[in-house]
């Protein structure tokens, strides 16, 4: 068995293979833990495990052009996860947090199926993976949010260059998470093409929605524009995961509660992010 802490979260894997597979994955080390004795969220590694009787609920395409995956539930509303591969991930929605996945030899896809697992257990303890840059200056992280292309890893590069004393969580997958005395970012091992795997935490300063422009301007997003800017950031699947919608909307009204939502009409220079830092770190 391997043991990691991620997002505050106690995360067990069980399997031989796998766990050999996870000791080699990039980014899974920085977050192993094996001091714990109590752990939310169960990976269980098993052959020939047969799909229950489901309907299908979301058929998507995956990232980078890996092929398909379908989302579906079974009576009980479990939810569960068939790729065209052929592998497949079943989520017991219980106490435990049983998640069973057959092998999986395409790491990128297992990398992913961990991601899948860990994303619906988080919601229980008000934690949500985000899309999203993060990058962090005078112990305060800002997330950069937007779709793939829009500019976030650019952007927070323009931080670390430009603004002394920042720098970055992680640049994909970071882990927010609402707590007693604030919203959290912590890093998590799922970070895109930047190897950027760092087991720490910050309280969050701000999130701030990126759209191209040819002039840089910032403004604070009101309560509702506030909402939209965020909600795409989730996870998508969890938005056709009828158990799990409540949750997100709970989880990101935790977080406009406390933390202001920035719109940033950019260059990709050093302007927009001297503007950026100032407008945030101003307040």
């Amino acid at each position: 068995m391997r043991s990691y802490r991620i997002g505050g979260l106690h995360v067990a894997v069980s399997g031989l293979r796998l766990g050999q597979v996870l000791d080699r994955m990039p980014g899974m080390g920085a977050f192993a833990d094996n001091r714990l004795s109590h752990f939310d969220l169960w990976v269980n590694e098993r052959n020939n495990i047969e799909m229950p009787k489901a309907h299908e609920i979301f058929h998507f395409e995956l990232a980078e052009g890996r092929g398909w995956c379908t989302m579906l539930a079974d009576e009980a509303g479990n939810p569960a996860y068939r790729f065209d591969s052929g592998s497949l991930l079943l989520y017991e929605r219980s106490q435990s947090g049983n998640v069973f996945l057959n092998w999986c030899s395409d790491l990128s896809e297992l990398r992913y199926m961990l991601w899948l697992a860990y994303a619906h257990k988080a919601l229980d303890y008000a934690a949500v993976p985000v899309h999203a840059s993060v990058v962090v200056w005078q112990g305060r992280a800002v997330l950069c949010l937007g779709e793939s292309g829009t500019g976030k890893s650019t952007h927070t590069r323009l931080w670390l260059e430009n603004v002394p004393g920042a720098f970055l969580l992680n640049d994909d997958s970071p882990i927010v998470r609402v707590e007693h005395d604030g919203v959290w970012v912590y890093g998590s091992p799922w970070s895109g093409k930047t190897p950027c795997f760092k087991q720490e935490r910050y309280p969050v300063a701000a999130f701030v929605r990126l759209s191209q422009a040819p002039y840089n301007e910032i403004k604070q997003l009101p309560t509702v524009q506030s909402f939209v800017a965020l909600q795409p950031s989730c996870p998508p699947t969890l938005a056709h995961d009828e158990r799990c919608v409540d949750r997100v909307v709970g989880i990101l009204g935790g977080i406009l509660d406390k933390v202001p939502v920035y719109r940033l009409e950019c260059l990709p220079d050093a302007e927009a992010a001297l503007l950026c830092s100032n407008t945030i770190f101003s307040h």
